[in-house]
């Protein structure tokens, strides 16, 4: 079993540093959050989370990698159904702030939080608040990478028993 174990984290290792190509279209990003929603809608229903969408009308396209933002948005909402083992709910958000000429999305539970200490670390491989066997830690570190690809910003907020809440802020060109 540990030589399994092993094998996953080198295995884990090697996929977090290939970069893959970004494939740049034109791209509505609540089209893109529908279809995350679609394929995770079996787990909210599982997990006993209700789904709170507020998707903005007329949001501008971005030019992006669709498939790319959306493996990043369901790298998030896996992680806010996890911090919600006994139910809970989950926003998730889009916005236009044309005034910086960017789009933002939110990903937001009522989950259990973030340690403070772990907080400043969140982005770096390997860190993971899962318990042993549950996560390697290279999701949130692989989505900041995309979304630094896109030109954008990815932030957190938590306060354990709380909740958390991801935005990520896209250019609109």
């Amino acid at each position: 079993s540990e030589s399994r174990r092993c094998s996953e984290l080198v295995k884990n290792m090697l996929m977090f540093s290939r970069t893959s190509p970004i494939n740049l279209e034109w791209a509505n990003l609540n089209a893109v959050l529908e279809r995350c929603v679609r394929l995770v809608q079996h787990q909210l229903d599982l997990g006993n989370v209700q789904l709170q969408l507020e998707l903005a009308a007329e949001l501008p396209l971005v030019h992006c990698d669709p498939a790319q933002l959306e493996q990043v948005l369901l790298a998030l909402v896996m992680n806010a159904i996890d911090a919600m083992p006994r139910g809970g709910n989950l926003w998730l958000r889009t916005r236009s702030l044309p005034q910086s000429r960017q789009i933002e999305v939110q990903v937001r539970d009522d989950g259990a939080g973030i340690p403070p200490d772990v907080l400043p670390r969140l982005f770096e491989p390997f860190v993971t608040t899962k318990e042993s066997g549950k996560g390697v830690g290279l999701g949130l570190a692989i989505s900041k990478n995309i979304i630094e690809r896109h030109h954008g910003v990815i932030e957190v907020d938590s306060e354990p028993g709380r909740g958390t809440t991801f935005h990520i802020f896209l250019p609109v060109e």
